[in-house]
């Protein structure tokens, strides 16, 4: 089934340079993408409605992993602990756990449930700084492989994260030194996380979108860490999947040159 002409509208002037370059302009335009892609998700911005349900699933999964973190890490401690005149700090150290692995590990698994939500924000951005559809409208049955693609992807990053991410995360827990390093690592990390489902809508495979955040590391850096300084801040750490998508989506929008690319053409 052939898929719908896509739309032309009038487009707003990109607010970040394009094209991207590297070094620190390029790391400043990611990390001003990020903070437009969350103005944009805010109430007023224009694009909340599309934010609400990413925002809630990001809550039931932030929540998820602090109880289960809470839980499993206390416990843990707390058996550790109790013959020890230190066994009190169990509860305390348990909550400096749970923060540590919601900071580092809230994105990489969102990343597997908020397609379906989230790109409908990237269509959105797309559309207001390009005029033109990014899909356009898909078959039901085109509507169902973008899912399954997108979770597939996902599973494949998550997996590849989890690998650099957890030695970081329980090292950071050990040693301030693995902590300083770990905040640049985390940085582009979270900064290829975002840009996943932006790539995704063009049917980039794992191998590149890793071409792409090679090619763009300091704007995806830059992404990643606004991100992860605004994971920081509780209730706006919500925002940080539907915010990073708007960014991503004009970081994307400004690799091209600003211009859409021959896989838009109609």
């Amino acid at each position: 089934m052939s898929e719908a002409p896509l739309s032309v509208v009038a487009a707003t002037k990109l607010p970040i340079t394009s094209p991207l370059v590297n070094g620190i302009p390029g790391f400043t335009s990611g990390f001003s993408a990020f903070l437009v892609g969350m103005k944009l998700v805010l109430p007023g911005g224009g694009l909340f409605r599309y934010a609400v349900a990413p925002v809630v699933l990001s809550a039931l999964v932030l929540v998820g992993l602090a109880v289960g973190a809470f839980f499993g890490a206390k416990y843990w401690l707390v058996e550790w602990l109790e013959a020890s005149w230190v066994g009190w700090l169990g509860g305390v150290l348990a909550f400096i756990v749970t923060l540590v692995i919601a900071y580092f590990l809230l994105a990489p698994v969102m990343t597997i449930f908020v397609p379906l939500f989230i790109d409908p924000i990237c269509e959105k951005v797309h559309i207001k700084y390009t005029g033109r559809e990014l899909i356009g409208e898909r078959s039901s049955q085109a509507f169902i492989r973008r899912q399954l693609y997108a979770m597939v992807q996902s599973l494949k990053w998550l997996l590849v994260v989890l690998v650099v991410q957890i030695p970081l995360m329980v090292l950071s827990l050990v040693t301030v030194v693995v902590s300083v390093v770990a905040i640049p690592i985390n940085a582009v990390i979270q900064g290829a996380d975002l840009m996943d489902c932006s790539l995704s809508l063009r049917d980039q495979n794992l191998s590149q979108k890793l071409a792409w955040t090679k090619k763009n590391l300091w704007a995806s850096a830059g992404l990643g860490a606004a991100a992860s300084l605004v994971m920081l801040v509780p209730g706006l750490n919500l925002f940080v999947m539907p915010a990073g998508a708007a960014g991503a989506t004009l970081l994307m929008i400004a690799a091209d040159g600003g211009q859409q690319d021959s896989s838009e053409q109609t």
